[in-house]
């Protein structure tokens, strides 16, 4: 069972795709393959991500299947980060339970944390409390989650878009509570750092990489093009925390690192408006995954992107 005294991992988050046979059929042995590939780079995995995961749009046994595949995939060689957002509170209440009931019956070892969008499914008014009461029923640590842009795929109008700051500063007292993977303005992220300021423990993820690679954060990135370029992603990230100190001493790293990030910016540019499905069709064109296939309710890649997505994978020797 993985303890609360577990402290969240720094680096390269690797939001896995959810790899699908036709019927949104989890295709357990590719998934397997994925996670060779992803973890040559990735300092922890992340499951059933509302973007590259396609989480919010897979049925909740797809979702469990994939988390216990995966956990058993790992056997705590990585964390493993898993979403648990849902449409409504007790939709993503069942899919924290039915996957820790798993854990617990598996006696699982590895570090395990929750990954949450609340504002998707819960307004600000009441949320430390249904955080508190979350807190009381799970001994897994949260990772909340604030991309303004997600409410857009939600049929009703909602007056807030992310998390408010004083709203965050009394969830940060919260323990369970310990770190944010942050999309939005600038303004916004100094204001949630102000707000948890008591918290120095409180760790900040980017879920922009983009935003990463341009002003990278001190704890990490979540970043879907490690799963197709996890070495060049381990790369660029490692370079933006510091920790090539030895390295950055060389003449060449610099230029080295400048070259790669270029390469992935390529990439981020082609599928940064439909992340999971242009992804999926750069791994399918790699000959990583069997198929393109997304799930039913996901958008697809169009013939002018997969024409693109032919072109850079040739340019960079993928195919």
């Amino acid at each position: 069972m993985a303890s609360d005294t577990n402290k969240l991992p720094r680096g390269l988050i690797c939001p896995l795709v959810t790899p699908l046979k036709t019927g949104d059929v989890l295709d357990v042995a590719t998934l397997e393959r994925l996670i060779s590939q992803a973890g040559i780079g990735a300092d922890a995995l992340l499951l059933g991500d509302v973007f590259w995961g396609e989480g919010l749009a897979l049925s909740l046994d797809t979702r469990i299947e994939m988390a216990m595949a995966t956990l058993e995939i790992v056997q705590g060689k990585w964390p493993a980060l898993i979403t648990i957002t849902s449409d409504a509170p007790e939709t993503t209440l069942g899919l924290l339970a039915g996957i820790e009931s798993f854990i617990e019956r598996s006696d699982y070892t590895g570090s395990v944390f929750w990954v949450d969008y609340p504002i998707y499914y819960h307004s600000n008014r009441g949320l430390p409390q249904f955080y508190e009461a979350v807190a009381r029923d799970t001994a897994i640590p949260l990772i909340l989650g604030n991309h303004p842009g997600l409410m857009q795929s939600r049929k009703r109008r909602i007056k807030h878009k992310n998390i408010r700051t004083t709203v965050l500063k009394k969830l940060s007292g919260i323990d369970r509570i310990q770190g944010l993977i942050f999309s939005g303005s600038l303004k916004r992220s100094i204001n949630y750092h102000k707000a948890v300021r008591h918290r120095r423990s409180f760790v900040f993820y980017d879920g922009d990489e983009a935003a990463f690679m341009k002003q990278p954060s001190s704890d990490g990135v979540v970043a879907g093009g490690a799963n197709l370029l996890p070495q060049a992603w381990r790369e660029i990230t490692w370079s933006c925390l510091n920790r090539y100190d030895v390295q950055q001493q060389y003449p060449d790293h610099v230029s080295q690192i400048w070259e790669t990030g270029v390469m992935v910016r390529e990439f981020h540019d082609l599928y940064a408006k439909k992340p999971a499905a242009v992804l999926k069709r750069m791994l399918h064109v790699a000959g990583v995954l069997p198929n393109a296939h997304t799930a039913a309710g996901s958008p697809r890649s169009d013939r002018t992107q997969n024409r693109a997505v032919e072109a850079i994978c040739r340019k960079y020797d993928l195919i």
